[in-house]
């Protein structure tokens, strides 16, 4: 299947993968402060540009909000005396320059609600918490048996994605987690399809598989239920993390990473390989492979979100993807991540840069004989 050979029906909604940069192109001094005058572009074109001002103040109250992911952030320190000098705020205005380069070439900050809404407020401004809270209220009200035990905040990296563990009235202990979901700009299926499609999900039987209990859509949105698994996804056991953390503060700069043994490699880059044969003979595009997509049961891989082609949604991995034209189907995009899958699996992060040249020495091997994710 050609990658976007289709337009989304209706409505064309944003992209949040697209990169956005920041220019600082002039400051202005007023009475008490200087404001800070940013171009901002999303994408290649320069058509697609806008203004906005900021203050120092404003950039300290974003990094504060940064400090979650544990990096040590550029940014220019305060100054109390004489911040209202020509030459310190020209080199004021440099140093937050670096600052904005920085968040904006980082692949998970960038992505982030807390920038997108610092450099482009006019599309960020939604409170998607509310928004998914009301959707899921009406859906209660339809279907009473499900009640919410607490919400999962910003554990996933979807700006418009929100999760809550419930459960079920009838079978109280047993834990379930709801996503809800705009539907992304790649929406190739009719609502009346997409509708058809989304209830055959809960139907979809295979060992490779993290099953569905329910999912149904709406014209603007998506909602999936699934069992909650306590121990997390195959990136929360490489970071040593604790599932219900917040996405920044998980994944962004990890202390405790550690690959896996060659063993455990061997069998589950088989297992992941054969279910993405298995979609891809069965004509099903999955396009969203990562290590937080993956999920470890007995010792067995299971593939979250395989809906989210479906539903329109960009990969994660999509600001990589565009940068090179012969990614172009669905088939070379699952090569492609998992050649980055491949890659965490054994050195427990990330590559720095695609494509990779120097690789780092071998990492130590992981003492456990067996991982159960039960």
């Amino acid at each position: 299947m050609a990658f976007m050979e289709k337009q989304s029906a209706g409505k064309i909604l944003l992209d949040d993968t697209v990169a956005l940069t920041a220019v600082i192109e002039a400051s202005q001094s007023l009475h008490s402060h200087t404001e800070y005058i940013i171009r901002v572009q999303r994408g290649v074109s320069q058509d697609n540009s806008w203004q906005v001002i900021r203050r120092y103040s404003d950039f300290d109250m974003l990094n504060n909000s940064l400090l979650i992911s544990g990096i040590n952030l550029p940014l220019p320190p305060k100054k109390l005396i004489g911040n209202m000098d020509r030459e310190f705020i020209a080199e004021r205005q440099k140093g937050l320059q670096t600052y904005l380069n920085f968040i904006t070439a980082h692949h998970i900050l960038c992505t982030s609600e807390l920038v997108k809404k610092f450099l482009d407020i006019n599309n960020y401004s939604a409170n998607y918490t509310e928004i998914a809270l009301q959707q899921v209220s009406m859906f209660f009200r339809s279907d009473p048996k499900w009640e919410v035990v607490e919400p999962l905040k910003d554990i996933g990296w979807r700006i418009r994605k929100r999760y809550f563990l419930i459960k079920n009235k009838d079978q109280p202990k047993e834990r379930q987690v709801l996503s809800w979901v705009d539907l992304g700009p790649d929406k190739f299926l009719s609502d009346k399809d997409l509708q058809s499609a989304m209830k055959l999900l809960p139907t979809v039987s295979n060992s490779y598989i993290f099953p569905v209990t329910f999912a149904t859509t709406s014209e603007s949105s998506a909602l999936v239920i699934r069992t909650y698994n306590e121990k997390g996804t195959l990136r929360d056991y490489i970071c040593k993390v604790k599932p219900k953390e917040p996405f920044l503060k998980k994944y962004c700069n990890p202390k405790k990473i550690q690959g896996l043994e060659l063993h455990q490699i061997r069998t589950y880059g088989r297992q992941i390989l054969e279910i993405l044969k298995f979609l891809h003979d069965k004509g099903f595009p999955y396009g969203h492979l990562h290590a937080s997509n993956v999920l470890l049961e007995d010792d067995t891989c299971k593939l979250l979100d395989i809906e989210n082609s479906l539903l329109g949604l960009p990969s994660y991995y999509r600001p990589y993807i565009t940068q090179f034209r012969k990614i172009n189907t669905m088939e070379s995009i699952d090569v492609y991540s998992f050649g980055h899958l491949l890659y965490e699996m054994a050195y427990g992060r990330p590559p720095d840069s695609v494509p990779v040249d120097h690789y780092p020495p071998a990492p130590p091997p992981l003492w456990v004989s067996t991982y159960s994710r039960s």
